[in-house]
């Protein structure tokens, strides 16, 4: 297949959230992508996490129809050590793979102490690299967080104020205190197939609390994938499963949620209308 222009109906589903690239496709992409766009997912955004392995994110995006990605680093792969003269080298990079159409977001980027904080500072230095680049050039950021919220937010109250910047939290998991102070910095909220876990409670409380205008769905595929898949292979078709859970929770139809979810998701990723 080939990149062609896209046609947008808001009839079809977008996977705001996946990892096509990833070697647990390598064997069966096509088939993947063919079983997502029979269960009407149709629009997808594959996220790249580090800069050594943009080339294969990037050649996904160029392949497919209706897919675009991003370029940036992962919280966890941001090295131990960063000298003013690496940010200056990402900064570079980063800007090149911008120039590139299907590329429409930063990211996924962010900050995640979950292991340990001993690399707090250079994921801080990183994600706010990322961040200035968004408010900058205009594009989406796209965060990680974990075990990391207050760091997180001051981060986005810092640069939304300096830069302008946007985004969204994806696969969000944690309160509704930290969806509002995202919220609050004109992010958005994306829900993963976690949602549909038995022991979500609280995150049905968020999904119930944000806007239906800041809501975005997402499989994070290959991993967490939903009831009645969970521990197995996650994605893109599942998103589906997600979708009907927003719209249980959120009492509103399937199809409305749709229609809502798809042009949230055309709305912050901008770029997609530009290209040629």
């Amino acid at each position: 297949m080939n990149q062609k222009h896209y046609s947008l109906d808001l009839n079809k589903i977008v996977d705001s959230h996946c990892h096509l690239d990833f070697k647990d496709f390598a064997d069966d992409r096509d088939k993947i992508i063919i079983n997502a766009k029979k269960s009407n997912v149709d629009y997808f955004l594959t996220i790249s996490v580090n800069l050594s392995d943009f080339e294969k994110v990037h050649k996904v995006a160029q392949t497919y129809e209706n897919i675009w990605c991003t370029t940036g680093i992962h919280p966890n792969n941001v090295s131990s050590s960063i000298s003013s003269n690496e940010l200056e080298e990402i900064q570079n990079v980063i800007l090149t793979n911008l120039k590139y159409k299907e590329v429409v977001g930063l990211g996924e980027t962010g900050l995640d102490f979950f292991r340990s904080e001993k690399n707090k500072k250079n994921q801080i230095e990183s994600f706010m690299l990322h961040l200035l680049l968004s408010g900058k050039h205009n594009y989406p950021t796209i965060v990680h967080t974990r075990d990391a919220d207050e760091s997180t937010i001051n981060c986005l109250n810092e640069s939304v104020k300096k830069y302008s910047s946007q985004g969204l939290i994806h696969c969000f998991t944690s309160t509704k205190k930290f969806a509002k102070q995202a919220l609050d910095n004109g992010f958005y909220i994306s829900f993963s197939g976690i949602i549909t876990f038995k022991n979500a409670v609280d995150l049905h409380e968020v999904v119930k609390y944000v806007p239906l205008d800041k809501i975005l769905v997402e499989t994070d595929s290959p991993y967490l994938a939903p009831v009645p898949f969970r521990g197995k292979r996650n994605e893109p078709s599942y998103v589906n499963y997600t979708l009907e859970k927003v719209s249980e929770l959120k009492k509103v139809d399937k199809n409305e949620l749709t229609k809502i979810t798809t042009q949230n998701f055309f709305n912050l990723f901008s770029k997609i209308h530009n290209d040629d």
